[in-house]
């Protein structure tokens, strides 16, 4: 018959199992987080970034439209006064307007790359995160089922591994009580047949 084998470790078993149920539980956590800041930048990058370079266009187109009406008063005013100036505030407000339009038309026309890119950017990482969370809602059950299985079946295991005065110590006490008891029972059994014996037939 073969050496039973030392099974010492199932608490590191049963350790596993845990560690393993806290890396599931942390990591849907995670994914979920991360899912709604995709959508909360998916919104942002289609809604609101959208309406307020929009909304910057308009107001730098008002701004452009002012500066110059200030730049054709000055010189009118001038000219009715024959007065001659360079107009250089005037420009430099007609400039800086002029400066913001730009920047509002670019981001508007760059909006839509920019969605594109995010959006391809996110599917991407669906398409690897959807491994990862299948892991999680399939993979992780087995395991864990597998892992309690050979918890079990080691546990089974030491139980019948384990010799029986291993199992359940025995009570010397009751062990001596129980032996005085049979010893009496054979010697009152014994002068009982020689009395039998020494009667008269």
């Amino acid at each position: 018959m073969g050496q039973p084998a030392k099974v010492k470790s199932i608490d590191a078993l049963q350790a596993m199992s845990a560690a393993l149920k806290g890396f599931h539980d942390s990591s849907s956590s995670a994914l979920d987080d991360l899912e709604m800041e995709i959508r909360r930048a998916l919104q942002w990058i289609s809604h609101d970034c959208r309406q307020y370079w929009k909304q910057e266009q308009r107001e730098a187109r008002d701004s452009v439209t002012e500066a110059r009406l200030q730049l054709e008063n000055a010189r009118m005013f001038r000219r009715i006064a024959e007065e001659r100036g360079s107009f250089v505030e005037e420009k430099k407000i007609l400039e800086r307007a002029k400066r913001r339009l730009e920047i509002a038309e670019s981001k508007v026309e760059a909006i839509p790359r920019w969605t594109v890119m995010i959006e391809r950017a996110v599917n991407e990482y669906r398409g690897s995160h959807s491994q990862f969370a299948n892991w999680l809602e399939a993979d992780y059950p087995r395991a864990v089922a597998a892992l309690e299985r050979m918890i079990s079946s080691l546990e089974t295991y030491v139980r019948l591994a384990t010799p029986v005065d291993e199992q359940s110590p025995i009570d010397l006490a009751a062990k001596t009580s129980s032996d005085d008891a049979d010893t009496a029972d054979a010697t009152e059994n014994n002068h009982e047949t020689q009395t039998l014996n020494s009667e008269p037939l």
